[in-house]
């Protein structure tokens, strides 16, 4: 059987996410139980993209753009991949929406999003990265590949986001050496915090008849055992032993990303601020626009002595 690991996120996975988010997944996850057909728009073509060492990056035609030194998109060639990239050239990547570890048909993955930065990164005549971000966080699994790429970076990445709440926030602090909110309206930043989510259907199959059997040798006395006492109600141990530490490397990753932070009251505890505020805090660097995010890509090859040549 093929594992869909967009629904097994659904269904079992620890969240960094804006809890409102996840009535939208509703739609989607009963079309997928009942079987129906999932109609993708262009975004949903599967491209293929050839890094500069030969590997195969695919899915990336939504989420990766390059434009050259003087403002214009670079053309892809008839198998979606790039040939010939101007030297200056800045690599555009995208996060929008709730992102999983793994890309599947309807949604596009860290694995995903993080290739496109890596193919920006090995590219001698890509100067520097803007990262655009808007989106209400996604899985906890989902954090491993912005942190491991955050380990190999060599070039400038300029975040310009609309809204990054809790994974797409610890990406972005992860990753990015400027943040800057793209409007001082809609742009929304924090949602520092974990959580998890589960359903007890157990009753609902009971009444059909099901009967359930749960059997542990006597080497495994706690094998599952937050999960099930969590279905008992008590969730201390699930908090303690799954929940808080996510929450602490959280906090950690946001205070050594961020060292001018002010810990207010609700930045490192899950509340959200609007951009005016997120400034205030030290969450974010600057409110702009595209252009101060293009021109802080040179700005950084000379403050951080990045290892590229100069363009």
């Amino acid at each position: 059987m093929k594992v869909n690991a967009l629904l097994q996120d659904l269904f079992r996975a620890q969240w960094l996410i804006d809890v409102h988010s996840i009535a939208g997944f509703a739609p989607i996850v009963q079309k997928i139980i009942s079987g129906e057909e999932l109609v993708l728009g262009n975004n949903g073509v599967h491209k293929t993209l050839i890094a500069s060492d030969g590997s195969v990056i695919v899915n990336t035609n939504a989420i990766l753009t390059l434009v050259d030194k003087n403002g214009r998109r670079v053309a892809r060639n008839e198998e979606g991949g790039y040939e010939g990239i101007p030297k200056g050239t800045v690599a555009h990547v995208y996060m929008m929406g709730a992102v999983m570890k793994y890309g599947d048909w309807c949604t596009y993955g860290a694995d995903e999003i993080v290739n496109a930065m890596r193919f920006a990164n090995e590219n001698e005549n890509i100067k520097g990265i803007v990262f655009h971000v808007d989106g209400p966080g996604g899985a906890v699994s989902a954090i491993g590949p912005f942190l491991q790429f955050a380990k190999e970076k060599k070039k400038p990445v300029i975040g310009l986001v609309d809204a990054a709440m809790s994974l797409h926030y610890w990406a972005m602090v992860s990753v990015c050496d400027w943040i800057i909110a793209d409007n001082d309206v809609s742009a929304r930043f924090g949602s520092v915090g974990v959580m998890c989510t589960f359903q007890d259907t157990k009753a609902v199959y009971e009444k059909l008849g099901y009967k359930f059997h749960e059997i542990y040798p006597d080497e495994s006395p706690h094998k599952n055992e937050a999960f099930r006492l969590a279905l008992e109600g008590k969730y201390e141990m699930i908090k303690e032993e799954h929940l808080s530490p996510t929450a602490k490397k959280f906090q950690g990753a946001v205070r050594a990303g961020r060292p001018n932070l002010k810990e207010e009251v609700g930045v490192l505890t899950g509340k959200t601020f609007t951009a005016d505020q997120s400034l205030e805090y030290g969450m974010i660097d600057a409110i702009g626009s595209l252009q101060d995010a293009l021109a802080y890509i040179d700005v950084m090859l000379d403050l951080k002595n990045f290892t590229q040549s100069k363009y």
